[in-house]
């Protein structure tokens, strides 16, 4: 069964002119026209991401990311920001969203990202747990770190950041290189993106492990260290 997309909006027209695209893609969607039921409704209806039209001012779109926190879904279900005014787009990363876009936007950069994030749901996953070192390791299949057996949440994005740090421990990851394992290829990502994401992976394993697992290399990039 293909993916279901929640779409956050009190503009009906809106909500089925970008219906219609994502159908197109393969996408099951519904709408969500009160914003405070956005979270239970998604879980309700195991909404595989929830897409936010975004209005100046509203609170709406940290709230639904505090929804998810809470309920232990940060990193099971996607969270998109539709926004209408650049300025607002560091106010935006800061709500924890998991990507955001600046309307008027071309469809296809959101669908390049939704088929690589979530794509659609027509193949089986195969779990396979990835040790990092001792005490951690990386659920692939559910995208979750695990630290002693309890799940650590992290986006999709922070996930994928991750995995190429693991993968090549020790050694600097430019911000390029990032960028290029963790988005799409279609999708333009500022520098300044990859570094409000690893901070949030940093601030998230350092909270279970005690201690920091990202070194910092000024002007070239950042490193996973396991001693």
């Amino acid at each position: 069964m293909s993916e279901l997309l929640a779409i956050v909006s009190q503009d009906a027209d809106y909500y089925l002119m970008l219906s219609y695209i994502l159908k197109g893609a393969g996408y099951r969607t519904m709408l969500v026209d009160i914003p405070s039921e956005a979270v239970a409704t998604a879980v309700d209806r195991d909404a595989a991401a929830i897409i936010v039209d975004c209005q100046p001012g509203s609170q709406i779109l940290a709230d639904i990311a505090s929804g998810l926190k809470e309920r232990g879904l940060a990193s099971n279900v996607t969270l998109i920001a539709l926004v209408a005014e650049k300025a607002a787009y560091l106010d935006i990363l800061k709500a924890n969203v998991d990507e955001s876009f600046t309307r008027p936007m071309p469809p296809e950069r959101l669908l390049s990202y939704l088929q690589g994030t979530i794509g659609n749901s027509s193949g089986e996953a195969t779990s396979r747990l990835a040790p990092i070192f001792d005490d951690v390791k990386l659920d692939v299949s559910s995208r979750r770190v695990l630290v002693r057996g309890t799940p650590v949440n992290l986006s999709p994005i922070e996930f994928r950041l991750l995995s190429a740090l693991v993968g090549d421990a020790g050694r600097v990851l430019s911000r390029a290189e990032l960028i290029a394992v963790a988005w799409p290829p279609t999708v333009f990502v500022e520098p300044r993106t990859v570094d409000v994401h690893i901070g949030r992976l940093r601030r998230a394993l350092k909270r279970v492990l005690g201690r920091d697992v990202i070194r910092t290399v000024p002007k070239e990039g950042y490193a996973f260290e396991i001693s």
